[in-house]
């Protein structure tokens, strides 16, 4: 008998549309999505943000959330309002058409638990901490007290939590009091048909060695470093180009700080573009750079999706040591550099670029590495598995017949 999984996610800025600013949950979503449909589950969908008009979720939707104080109250109030409605009207609608549940959570709301209450497992997941990003990294939720009480609160009931990295866990675990043995490891994946350097024509924006960045443009990113780093080597006579594929927070400034230091001719901000177009962009590049700092919270705990992006484009990586990196990379596949080290960061870009010539040959094991372990269906793979293993010691069925 066919398994059936309801996939959930309440946030209205979270959506699936080709044109949804948040693209990081959106490629998740369809990659989870897609992983447990090639492993003949059938998928019921709950996207909110799929459900409302997609003003809610295009570009901008993020700068009306952090407008002042009283406005960003008003979103959180309207946050807890829908949350309400939304596991009401999401239980109605599927009740009778799941095994699982499979939830992308969100600030100040949550449906799965209704699904629990009902004898259904609740498989929740654990990207970031969002009470404290939304709060310190986008000043973009005012009630972070009650959004995080009622987060940890998801994470302490839900049976299972698919957690994106060994780091969040170890946090979750150790500051919050959350079970580990309910927690299962699910890091980022990619969709390995999709981004395929074989069907994609690369977009050149400069003839010669270039660095290739994509996705949000927040200050965690780290490009400030990167962009202090070319200009002091290309003082030194080295050609180094950097092209930007993305927009958010940080964008003016840095285009500002690329000004100052004389870079405009060699860099690139190209802001968002369709995500069809994003593999051909990452084709034109020469490396790609995931160049992630702490966070303010003193931990980088995140997933960078990127990594495993730039990788199945047989495109070698500059990243800073963090998990992801230095699980996936190694000298045959990328230069890794310590978090924040200017200097560190400008001895790896030295060695991509005398390196040039063996650039693609470093690419194409990437892109071996990524296709033979890293695909969203090996991803949920694991994640079927350790959550069947997990919902058995709580002696909870795993399918419903």
């Amino acid at each position: 008998m066919q398994r059936r999984l309801g996939f959930l996610a309440a946030a209205p800025r979270i959506s699936t549309h080709p044109d949804a600013e948040m693209s990081g949950p959106r490629s998740r979503i369809l990659g989870i999505c897609k992983g447990f449909k090639t492993l003949d589950w059938n998928i019921e969908t709950f996207i909110v943000g799929d459900r409302v008009s997609k003003e809610w979720s295009a570009k901008g939707s993020g700068e009306v959330i952090s407008r002042g104080f009283f406005h960003t109250l008003a979103v959180d109030f309207m946050r807890i309002a829908l949350g309400a409605i939304n596991s009401w009207r999401s239980w109605q609608e599927l009740k009778n058409q799941v095994d699982w549940v499979y939830e992308y959570a969100a600030t100040l709301q949550c449906l799965g638990w209704i699904f629990q209450r009902q004898g259904i497992p609740w498989i929740l997941q654990a990207e970031a901490l969002l009470f404290y990003e939304a709060k310190a990294e986008r000043k973009a939720l005012v009630l972070d007290s009650l959004a995080r009480w009622m987060e940890i609160r998801a994470y302490q009931k839900c049976d299972v939590l698919a957690c994106v990295s060994e780091t969040l866990k170890e946090i979750l675990v150790r500051d919050f009091g959350i079970a580990s043995e309910k927690i299962v490891l699910v890091p980022n994946g990619v969709d390995i048909d999709f981004i395929n350097p074989g069907i994609h024509i690369p977009k050149r924006i400069f003839p010669g060695f270039t660095i290739g960045f994509v996705g949000s443009l927040y200050a965690w990113a780290g490009l400030d470093l990167l962009l202090n780093a070319i200009s002091e080597l290309r003082r030194q006579g080295l050609d180094i180009s950097l092209v930007v594929v993305g927009d958010g927070a940080m964008k003016s400034a840095w285009e500002k700080q690329a000004e100052d230091l004389d870079l405009l001719p060699y860099v690139a901000f190209l802001g968002r573009v369709p995500w069809q177009d994003v593999p051909q962009y990452i084709a034109g590049f020469d490396v790609g750079y995931s160049g992630q700092v702490q966070l303010q919270i003193g931990k980088m705990y995140l997933s960078p999706m990127k990594l495993y992006e730039y990788m199945a484009m047989a495109k070698p990586v500059i990243a800073s040591a963090f998990e992801d990196a230095k699980r996936l990379c190694d000298r045959k596949t990328g230069f890794l550099f310590q978090p924040g080290d200017k200097d560190d960061l400008k001895r790896a870009l030295v060695g991509a670029y005398q390196n040039r010539e063996t650039l693609p040959s470093m690419g194409e094991l990437a892109r071996i590495e990524i296709v033979n372990h890293h695909s969203w269906t090996a991803r949920v793979q694991a994640l079927v598995e350790g959550a069947e293993q997990i919902l058995e010691k709580q002696g909870k069925h795993t399918h419903r017949i």
